[in-house]
């Protein structure tokens, strides 16, 4: 399923697409695309918003401390 979440704090489309990059790795995550200009993430993922919203957090905190994911 589709989940959109809203990211904000990215510096540049280029450290938006390293993040995505990063996201996809997530276990039950099969894509990850972050929009830049509107920043919005877009996850294809087998588990509901709740169950990834912490781990797509810690990893955004652990990419940049600036960086953040909400619903």
């Amino acid at each position: 399923m589709k989940i959109k979440f809203n990211i904000t704090g990215l510096d540049c489309p280029n450290c938006a697409a390293k993040l995505a990059a990063l996201m996809e790795r997530e276990a039950g995550v099969s894509s990850a695309k972050i929009n830049f200009l509107t920043e919005k993430l877009t996850v294809e993922s087998e588990c509901n918003a709740d169950a990834l919203l912490p781990r797509l957090c810690e990893i955004a905190k652990a990419f940049d401390k600036s960086v953040k994911v909400t619903k």
